[in-house]
């Protein structure tokens, strides 16, 4: 990673703020985080937080999994539905969302931010199959790193509720770009206060520094194929919940540099529409505080 947490100049004083995790919370974060952690020994440690087990529980029953027979206990979930990488991307994305009540700040739509968030997540998952250059990162961290790529906005609707509340009254007004009006006005990109919060929060530095450098087009350390494929994913997933324009650039470089063709971008856009109804009833679950 180039840098560090100091290396941010953390203008926004409230990130002082950010909240310390609950033990639960660490240990289940160390768990998600453990390659080769058994079904059971997972169970165990996510039985901690009864909140979360009744979370993951209404996921696996969701219309986005559609089994029809009701899942009553967690370790049927992770066995016969969920599967152990997905419960373990879910249940970190679940954790986190919990340490910030973003009520306060009225414009934030947490079902909408977690439904971009999934579909960002499930983009990069699907474009990154078979891509040689992704080879070093496994399903479960394409996925988890879409997941996470837009963590910063959840700290900043509870951290600076009324000052995110107006940026995105004014963004929808005038159709500016809010990340780029949230670095305008705060001096850094969301992106980089998410990056703070990881870094604070000790996650894996994979996600450190895919957040750390998302901003630097030109970064070239190990994550660059990662953080071409979750560009593209996010502009995806913007196109599908709100019909923004999907930049040409962007997709030029990932086909350049992933060796993507246009036929399977399109194919992925073709799956996220079809399916961004049960992605939100997915989101729904997740945004529940």
């Amino acid at each position: 990673m180039n840098g560090n947490a100091q290396s941010i100049p953390l203008q926004v004083g409230s990130l002082k703020n950010l909240p310390a995790l609950p033990e639960a919370s660490m240990r289940i974060l160390a768990a998600v985080n453990t390659p080769d952690i058994s079904i059971d020994k997972l169970t165990s440690i996510l039985a901690l937080s009864p909140g979360l087990v009744a979370r993951l529980l209404g996921l696996a029953n969701s219309a986005y999994f559609a089994r029809g027979a009701v899942v009553s206990d967690l370790r049927t979930a992770i066995f016969q539905v969920l599967g152990l990488d997905l419960v373990k991307s879910l249940a970190l994305g679940i954790v986190l969302n919990v340490q910030f009540d973003t009520s306060k700040c009225q414009q934030f739509d947490s079902e909408r931010f977690w439904s971009e968030s999934l579909l960002t997540a499930v983009s990069a998952q699907k474009l990154a199959v078979g891509r040689r250059q992704l080879q070093g990162f496994s399903s479960s961290t394409v996925y988890t790193g879409g997941l996470l790529l837009n963590i910063g906005m959840l700290a900043l609707a509870f951290l600076l509720p009324d000052q995110l509340n107006s940026i995105l009254v004014k963004c929808s007004a005038s159709g500016l770009a809010v990340g780029e009006e949230i670095a305008r006005q705060l001096g850094h990109s969301h992106h980089q206060l998410g990056y703070v919060l990881l870094n604070k929060w000790q996650l894996p530095t994979v996600y450190q520094s895919l957040l750390f450098n998302y901003g630097q087009l030109d970064f070239v350390g190990h994550e660059r194929a990662l953080l071409v494929l979750l560009r593209l994913s996010r502009q995806l997933s913007s196109n599908i919940c709100s019909g923004t324009a999907i930049g040409q650039d962007v997709v030029d470089v990932a086909c350049h540099e992933l060796e993507l063709s246009t036929e399977a971008i399109e194919k992925v856009i073709e799956w996220l529409g079809q399916n961004k109804q049960a992605v939100d009833s997915l989101a729904g679950i997740m945004g529940e505080r």
